[in-house]
C-alpha cells in the first residue's frame, strides 16, 4: 500500500474536511421556541399521514380557546352572572313570597265570605185592622208557619217584625189568622208553578236600603 501522507492534495482535502466537520461537532444551541415549532411540525406531519385518526382522536374540549369580549359584552356577561346568583339567592325567598300571597288571598277570601254572610235587619210592616194574628213565611224560614209572628205596633191595625236577612233576593208572604195567604201589596210579586203569588224583597249587599 502506497504512503500518500506527503501528498499535498490529500493534505488540502483533509484540511477542508476538518473545516466542514468542526461546526457539525460543536454543541447545538436551541432557542426557546424550538420545542413548540417541533411539536407543530410533528402534528402537521401526523395529520397529513393519518387524517382520519387525527380527526377521531382530536378532543374539542382539550383545545385551547381564547374568548374576547367587548366592554359591553363583558358588562352583559357580568350582569347575567349576577342575575343567576340573584335567582339562586332568591330561591328561598320565593317560597316566603308565595306564602305571603297565599295568606293575602286567604284573608281576601275570608273577608269576601264575611261580606257575603253579613245580615241586615229588615223590618216588615203589614196593615190590617181586622186581623187577629199575622205571621210571615218565606225562603228565610223554609216557609214554615209559626216561626216568625208579627207584633202589634202603637198604631191601630199595624203589625211589624224585624228579621235578619242576608244579601240577595228573598220571597215571602203574610198569613193572616193562620190561614189567609197574602203577598205584600207594597212589594214586587213572584208566582210559582201553581200560580201562588208571593212578594219579593232585594237586600243589598252594600248595606243600602232593602227594596
Amino acid at each position: 500500500m502506497a504512503d500518500n501522507r506527503g501528498d499535498p492534495q490529500e493534505a488540502e482535502d483533509a484540511a477542508f474536511l476538518e473545516r466542514v466537520a468542526r461546526p457539525l461537532r460543536s454543541a447545538e444551541s436551541l432557542d426557546d421556541t424550538f420545542e413548540q415549532r417541533l411539536m407543530e411540525k410533528v402534528r402537521r406531519e401526523a395529520s397529513a399521514l393519518y387524517p382520519e385518526r387525527a380527526r377521531t382522536q382530536a378532543s374539542w374540549w382539550r383545545r385551547e380557546r381564547i374568548v374576547r369580549l367587548s366592554p359591553l359584552s363583558g358588562l352583559a356577561a357580568a350582569a347575567g352572572l349576577a342575575g343567576i346568583i340573584a335567582l339562586a339567592s332568591l330561591g328561598g325567598s320565593n317560597r316566603s313570597r308565595s306564602d305571603s300571597v297565599l295568606a293575602f288571598e286567604e284573608r281576601s277570601a275570608a273577608q269576601t265570605a264575611i261580606r257575603s254572610d253579613t245580615v241586615h235587619l229588615v223590618q216588615f210592616v203589614f196593615v190590617d185592622s181586622g186581623a187577629s194574628s199575622v205571621e210571615i213565611v218565606g225562603d228565610f224560614n223554609a216557609w214554615t208557619k209559626g216561626v216568625n209572628r208579627l207584633e202589634r205596633s202603637g198604631a191601630p191595625g199595624v203589625w211589624t217584625i224585624s228579621i235578619d236577612l242576608g244579601p240577595g233576593l228573598h220571597e215571602y208572604a203574610f198569613i193572616i189568622d193562620g190561614s189567609h195567604w197574602i203577598a205584600d201589596p207594597l212589594a214586587a210579586k213572584s208566582s210559582d208553578d201553581f200560580g201562588t203569588e208571593s212578594a219579593v224583597i232585594n237586600v243589598r249587599a252594600t248595606g243600602q236600603s232593602a227594596t
